[in-house]
């Protein structure tokens, strides 16, 4: 059986049914509770089908007053294009410098150094076992140099010297491998 919107009433409502019906069983079923609920916009409750009031058009109301509204709701601008606020720093960042730093000119230095160290053994040698050896005595003896030059004075150096006399003992062992190709030990 189909009802129009003009045979329509409230469950509650007091008078007679309209004719050909009967009166609603649920005559004084509770109401659902609407404390705290605002109250529709409007002087009357207006009656709608299917519905328990007009449509309560807006955001819902403030629950608690305790917290202050956002600038962009007292202003009605989306949150989302604030900005956030610029930090003010009151002291300048600490800056980290290296108290040694390695610069090319020292560390060309020491590869000058390096090199006349290893050039003035080098000479000192009569054959080539005995280059061989002064070589590795030199370049052990540079190497340690560096060390101390790396943990107490100039890096750069130090990174130098240890270039030099790393290139002195690769030379060396390139004349100890050709010698040893043709069948000849120069270390023994």
């Amino acid at each position: 059986m189909a009802v129009s919107e003009s045979q329509w009433r409230e469950p509650d409502a007091s008078g007679p049914a309209p004719a050909g019906q009967a009166a609603p069983a649920t005559a004084g079923w509770p109401r659902p509770v609407t404390a705290g609920m605002p109250a529709p916009v409007g002087a009357a409750r207006q009656s709608w089908p299917g519905a328990m009031g007009p449509p309560v058009i807006g955001p819902p109301p403030r629950m608690s007053a305790s917290r202050p509204p956002t600038p962009a709701a007292q202003h009605g601008a989306w949150q989302g294009a604030l900005r956030p606020p610029v930090f003010v720093v009151s002291q300048p960042r600490p800056t980290y410098r290296e108290p040694l730093p390695v610069r090319s000119p020292m560390v060309t230095a020491g590869a000058a150094v390096g090199a006349g160290w290893m050039l003035l053994f080098g000479l000192l040698a009569t054959s080539a076992r005995g280059y061989i050896w002064l070589t590795l005595i030199a370049g052990i003896l540079a190497w340690g140099a560096s060390a101390v030059l790396a943990r107490f004075g100039d890096r750069g150096v130090a990174v130098g010297v240890a270039i030099a006399s790393g290139v002195a003992v690769a030379i060396a062992g390139l004349v100890v491998g050709y010698r040893m190709a043709g069948g000849d030990w120069l270390l023994w």
